[in-house]
């Protein structure tokens, strides 16, 4: 089993202008998320996230820059329905019609997986080791999309090709892959029910130096082929100029400040952002 060469570099990335079409893919509206104190004291914490409000486009990458718990990750999980909103709405522009998925019910969720889906940081963690990777890549194109298992089978082989892994890779376990190449199968996870948006929380994060590079190229390269919409979380400022049109940073649960990639990492103008720079 062989990987492809990687995707070549687009050091522009970040200078693009997001994508013309205005079309609303995501909205957040004051969404706030507060977690209680366990064991004997109770009551309620300072809000992990207090009243962000955010909006993304189709085929547009919006990353969230924050250092570790300033938030960040809590807004992606409120969006994927892992954690509970306590104030706020979500609103996800589908094909059809706009939809209030702030508290989605669990079988409104798994319809949702269709559209919405997640690559987590930790490559292997996020894989089931018992199960081969074309097991884990054809179940839900058997549950969601009702497909034989021909039908998946070509499907999951597409998929492998569109990430950079040949087809016989969907006969092994993730034990015999790489860091990087567990990381590809993840994406392709992710986009082989061709979803509209891909909350990627720290993807790279995990990943050697020269690796992390080539999945930011391959994002970007699937997000050219496919048109999916990204929301984008890193803690890592060189990342974001890399693979985002634009940015939001989050400090203690709120947004600081908001724009272009290019503008919030080469000038910006929060002191917070500024020190994230310096750094």
């Amino acid at each position: 089993m062989t990987e492809r060469p990687p995707y070549p570099p687009d050091a522009n990335v970040a200078e693009r202008p997001p994508p013309t079409a205005a079309e609303p893919l995501l909205e957040v509206h004051d969404l706030s998320v507060s977690y209680g104190r366990r064991g004997r004291i109770r009551g309620p914490l300072r809000p992990a996230v207090d009243g962000v409000t955010l909006r993304l486009s189709r085929g547009e990458t919006l990353g969230l820059l924050g250092e570790s718990g300033s938030g960040k990750s809590t807004i992606g999980n409120a969006i994927l329905g892992l954690v509970r909103p306590t104030a706020g709405r979500i609103v996800f522009h589908g094909a059809v019609h706009d939809e209030d998925i702030t508290h989605a019910p669990p079988a409104r969720r798994r319809r949702l997986a269709r559209h919405i889906q997640v690559v987590f940081q930790d490559p292997y963690g996020s894989l089931n080791p018992s199960r081969t990777i074309g097991q884990t890549l054809s179940e839900p194109l058997h549950v969601t999309r009702r497909h034989t298992r021909s039908q998946a089978a070509a499907r999951v082989s597409d998929t492998l090709n569109l990430v950079g892994l040949t087809a016989d890779a969907a006969e092994r376990y993730p034990a015999a892959f790489s860091g990087g190449q567990r990381q590809r199968i993840a994406i392709a996870r992710a986009i082989v029910l061709e979803p509209d948006l891909i909350v990627c929380d720290e993807p790279t994060s995990a990943l050697d130096l020269s690796v992390q590079a080539h999945v930011l190229n391959l994002l970007v390269e699937l997000q050219h082929t496919l048109g999916v919409a990204y929301l984008f979380i890193s803690h890592d400022l060189d990342v974001i100029r890399h693979i985002a049109h634009r940015a939001a940073v989050v400090r203690r649960g709120t947004l600081v400040e908001e724009g272009t990639a290019h503008q919030l990492t080469t000038r910006p103008s929060h002191p917070y952002t500024q020190t994230l720079l310096t750094a």
